[in-house]
């Protein structure tokens, strides 16, 4: 009977031990699993990923682009002619004749001739200056000054005659029949309000280039230095 009993309490014993036991071990469990919780909340110590530092870091700067070489210097404009003088220049205006307005067109070269005066009146003298004009429209104003001068060696000056043609084939050393001319055989440098007027006709062909014949035969022409056409003006 007393055996009995002492199994029972021993039995009883181990019982205790092992609610114990499993009671501890239970324990220990949750207070791991808080403390894996208290450890996922905790900041983590791991530095940022090598993708997000690159992405982060800052760009290489480009090179400066290639400057183009200095350009050179432009050029200076021209100066400025100087105001031609009047005391040395004709000025004036070339009109038209009513009777000889349907033998120029407006695509007609005008030549403006001065010329030293010839001893012999049915000669004409050296030539001293040109200036080219157009037919466009009338009246035409010129100035003639040593800017027109063939050969500016000499002074604009004296007493000269004034010659305009109204020239067809353009060509300054052909003179063509038909022509509308005009002139004043003698006028001073220095005057202005000089009226030029086409109102005559060229009597027949002629060159400039001296005792020859024109392009596509014909008479041969005057020389200009020595005597002129019968009734042609001096011009």
């Amino acid at each position: 009977m007393a055996n009995h009993r002492l199994s029972r309490a021993h039995v009883s014993s181990g019982l205790v031990i092992s609610a114990l036991g499993a009671m501890a071990m239970l324990g220990a469990l949750a207070l791991a699993s808080c403390e894996k919780k208290d450890d996922a909340n905790k900041p983590s110590g791991i530095p940022p990923m090598a993708a997000n530092s690159a992405a982060a870091a800052p760009l290489p700067t480009p090179p400066p682009a290639p400057q183009p070489p200095p350009s050179a210097a432009p050029e200076a404009p021209p100066a400025p002619e100087a105001p031609v003088d009047p005391k040395a220049a004709i000025s004036g205006t070339i009109a038209l004749a009513s009777a000889r307005k349907g033998d120029v067109a407006p695509t007609d070269t005008i030549f403006l001739v001065a010329r030293r005066i010839a001893d012999n009146p049915n000669a004409r003298g050296t030539l001293v200056a040109v200036k080219r004009l157009s037919a466009a429209s009338f009246p035409i104003p010129f100035t003639l000054s040593a800017r027109d001068m063939m050969i500016p060696t000499g002074a604009f000056d004296g007493e000269v005659s004034l010659a305009v043609r109204v020239d067809k084939d353009g060509d300054p050393l052909t003179h063509l029949k038909g022509d509308v001319i005009g002139g004043i055989p003698k006028v001073k440098v220095g005057a202005r309000g000089v009226k030029l007027t086409l109102d005559q006709l060229q009597k027949q062909d002629e060159s400039l280039a001296g005792n020859a014949p024109m392009m596509g035969g014909g008479a041969p022409m005057a020389n200009p230095h020595g005597e002129l056409p019968a009734g042609h003006p001096p011009l």
